[in-house]
């Protein structure tokens, strides 16, 4: 499996730019170059998921292991920290208009999206003899339980639009209590999950949705400090770095401390990527289908280990899934969008 960091690393370093001294890549959270790391996660995250289909037992299959097991949760963090900068930035730039429209133009879409895919597994099962109850069926289109389909980031996507949507109706002329309502209410849903037990994948990277907003009120002056020259930069990278790995260590102590390494994580990102503009036209490409590529990829999962083909070729299992994943994500992607299109510009009127 460490092949194929090898080769995600190489698409990585393909046109990868450095800045020189004292100068920075100003474009570092541009919506194309966040695209461009999302593209890097995604990946991640497929070869995290395909880890559940077979067996790591290969000599070349132990570096892949420790790697995984030291990014854990990590592997979605800039989802949730860029997906919370961006709503701050457009609130920012178009104010409660953007705010009235979330129910509509963020939830809504999301939700008739992610039903679109549960629909696909409900008929992937029914055609492999996968049974699962009328509840959890129903529940799945909530994102609350799977039938086969990664279902957690979409729930917390639903309940931080929720939540961003009342904290800014009722505090839409202050921003900052907006945003720290939002925080808030984040830190209790996220208690609330552990109170009813469910799975910590559910709530342990949620707080970086607020710090992507907060990061959006507090970026001026974040980049004043770090952007003014190459001292001040590496110091105060060297502080966090050395925070960071205290916490990491400690990142089992509780769920206060793994979201700290979370945040932490994200603060090396937007520390590197100030240095190093990481971005092409093949990454671009993966991160423009973040949402597809998440909520489709074990189709072909499921599909191929029916026919025994993790156990029998894992290698090939694994890169047959990845280009029939990207392909169904185009599709998916191109159908979604003529929908969107219909529902959103006004296509279905001018019919």
């Amino acid at each position: 499996m460490i092949f194929f960091i090898f080769i995600l690393a190489m698409i990585m370093f393909y046109e990868l730019k450095v800045a020189g001294g004292n100068e920075f890549n100003r474009e570092y959270i541009s919506p194309g170059s966040t695209t461009c790391i999302n593209g890097v996660f995604v990946v991640l995250v497929f070869l995290s998921h395909i880890c559940q289909y077979i067996k790591l037992d290969g000599v070349f299959d132990g570096p892949y292991s420790v790697l995984r097991t030291n990014l854990g949760q990590m592997v979605v963090v800039t989802f949730l920290f860029y997906s919370g900068y961006g709503i701050m930035e457009s609130i920012k730039k178009k104010g409660y208009a953007y705010i009235k429209d979330i129910p509509f133009k963020r939830f809504f879409r999301l939700f008739y999206h992610m039903a679109i895919a549960v629909m696909l597994y409900v008929v992937m099962n029914f055609f492999l003899g996968n049974a699962f109850s009328l509840k959890k069926t129903l529940l799945a289109f909530t994102g609350w339980t799977s039938i086969g389909n990664s279902n957690w980031y979409i729930l917390a996507i639903f309940v931080v639009y929720i939540i961003t949507f009342i904290s800014f109706t009722v505090f839409r002329k202050n921003s900052y209590l907006a945003v720290g309502t939002v925080t808030a209410l984040s830190v209790a849903y996220v208690y609330l999950l552990m109170r009813i037990g469910k799975e910590s994948w559910y709530y342990n990277t949620l707080i970086l949705y607020a710090a992507g907003m907060w990061y959006s009120l507090m970026k001026k002056h974040i980049e004043t400090l770090l952007m003014k020259n190459d001292v001040i930069y590496y110091t105060v990278g060297a502080a966090i770095v050395t925070v960071y790995y205290y916490v990491y260590l400690n990142r089992g102590k509780g769920i206060e401390w793994y979201s700290v390494w979370g945040i932490l994580f994200m603060a090396l990102v937007l520390l590197l990527t100030m240095k190093l503009n990481i971005g092409n036209r093949i990454l671009s490409f993966l991160g423009s289908h973040v949402f597809s590529v998440y909520i489709l990829q074990r189709i072909p999962m499921t599909v191929l280990t029916k026919i025994g083909l993790n156990t029998s070729h894992k290698y090939a299992f694994t890169v047959i899934c990845f280009f029939i994943t990207i392909a169904l994500a185009v599709l998916y992607d191109h159908l979604i969008g003529k929908l969107d299109n219909l529902i959103y510009s006004g296509g279905l009127k001018k019919k």
